[in-house]
């Protein structure tokens, strides 16, 4: 079976087209925060490139969040656009969840995996996995300081840090030698094929009229400044 997969919870703006679990095409932009304009030309160009039409797709996965308040409206209402008017699956995968089987995958003797996502400041979205993909504490958003690492990351045996928001931990990284920053797993919607595979086969899946996004935080709106 063939499913698209969108990824938009962050700055980069992802597809992907998997034949059941296995990636046969993807795409990804990160230059600009324009998902609006940038999401339905990359899905299209991307089952042009596979020789697919939208009617060959047996299921739709998106990224649920947290993430960009923008990002995931944007990617949502696309993927429950394409889920409702092709008749076919809605399968959402948390964002902080692709990124730890990422992370899984690549360090496999690790401890611990704890995903960020950039939430703007000293904050970012974070939630702790076992090596197992087990949750162990749940997404929050995270004030990243001295004070968190000692009290939530010190005692543990080697955690994988990953995600746009690991770099907050860079400047404490040293004083923490069981800490290890990997900014290069990043969200992508190749990272959601491996789970949203899961889920369909546990048969998880969305009502597209219904579902919402895990937001966390309200969006980030900015008043005009007053004119004399």
């Amino acid at each position: 079976m063939y499913i698209i997969h969108i990824e938009t919870s962050t700055k980069v703006c992802s597809v992907a087209i998997s034949r059941d679990d296995q990636v046969i095409g993807w795409g990804d932009k990160a230059d600009q925060m324009n998902h609006a304009a940038e999401l339905a030309p990359m899905i299209a160009n991307l089952l042009k490139k596979c020789g697919l039409s939208s009617r060959d797709l047996n299921a739709v996965s998106i990224s649920s969040g947290p993430g960009s308040y923008t990002g995931l409206r944007v990617g949502s209402s696309t993927a429950k656009s394409i889920a409702y008017s092709l008749s076919i699956p809605l399968i959402s995968v948390p964002t902080l969840e692709s990124l730890s089987i990422a992370a899984i995958e690549k360090y496999p003797l690790a401890s611990h995996m704890l995903p960020m996502i950039d939430a703007r400041r000293d904050e970012v979205y974070s939630s702790l996995f076992d090596r197992n993909g087990s949750i162990i504490w749940p997404d929050y958003a995270v004030l990243v300081n001295r004070q968190f690492i000692e009290e939530k990351l010190s005692g543990l045996k080697q955690v994988i840090i990953c995600g746009d928001g690991a770099f907050k931990l860079m400047p404490f990284s040293p004083d923490f030698p069981n800490l290890i920053i990997d900014d290069t797993i990043l969200c992508t919607a190749r990272n959601l094929v491996k789970p949203v595979w899961t889920h369909w086969l546990n048969q998880e899946t969305e009502n597209p009229l219904h579902f919402i996004p895990r937001y966390l935080k309200p969006p980030n709106i900015t008043q005009p400044r007053k004119t004399i």
